[in-house]
């Protein structure tokens, strides 16, 4: 890889006061909550952006200001092994947060294919629909807060999008128990749907209505302090 074509990487390493112990875990959570690489203690990168050097330069401002020290270095790698190792852990990172919503939507129209074929539209089924389709909006506004690798997740993040905006318009239309136009719009997004499993009930189920997990970097799930570095 010849130097002008290499990525940049903009670098954040720092260092803040041991006590109180509050101030590690605020900068630990806000660099997991940006989605930043972990190359070691108190050091992390991302791919160069202007949104990224703008949150690395206000969080080295916040350490500043609570007595600690913080530098930002540009950088790039001088092994493109390393480099593409550390990238692919980014991006399946990310991808599998949009991937977790596009498997959420894929069940979700499963389940609304089943019902449309028994005509079983109670109220409570519907509230039931909505509440798991406003979970994976709550999802997917996370995972691109948590998203600062632009391009390189582009097509996954459509891809989330796309398959909430489809869910959003059988939604409308199940409502309306209009089964012919949902049968219509269920083929058409045919790609999305996961086939339920055998003895699934015909109604959401509690797996779908439960919390997601998302287990990598920048996961929506509670941080404690005995995991900060």
């Amino acid at each position: 890889m010849r130097e002008s074509e290499a990525l940049r990487w903009l670098q954040l390493t720092y260092k803040v006061p041991s006590e109180p112990s509050q101030k590690r875990v605020w900068v630990w959570r806000r660099l997991q909550s940006l989605g930043a690489y972990a190359l070691q203690n108190s050091v992390y990168l991302l791919p160069f952006s202007d949104e990224v050097e703008r949150h690395f330069r206000q969080l080295a401002h916040d350490i500043h200001e609570m007595g600690g020290e913080a530098s930002i270095f540009s950088v790039i790698a001088l092994d493109p092994h390393d480099e593409q190792r550390i990238l692919q852990t980014l991006l399946e990172t990310r991808n599998s947060e949009y991937n977790t919503i596009v498997n959420i939507c894929g069940q979700w129209l499963a389940r609304v294919a089943k019902l449309t074929e028994e005509q079983h539209c109670s109220e409570a089924l519907k509230a039931e629909l909505a509440e798991v389709l406003e979970k994976a909006h709550v999802l997917f506004r996370t995972a691109k807060r948590h998203d600062l690798l632009g391009l390189l997740t582009a097509a996954r993040r459509a891809a989330a999008a796309e398959a909430l905006a489809a869910c959003e318009q059988i939604l409308r239309v199940f409502h309306d128990k209009d089964h012919g136009k949902v049968r219509r719009l269920l083929e058409l997004h045919a790609e999305l749907i996961h086939p339920l499993l055998e003895g699934d009930a015909p109604g959401v189920t509690a797996t779908l209505l439960g919390p997601v997990e998302t287990s990598k970097q920048g996961g929506p799930h509670e941080l404690h302090d005995d995991h900060v570095e």
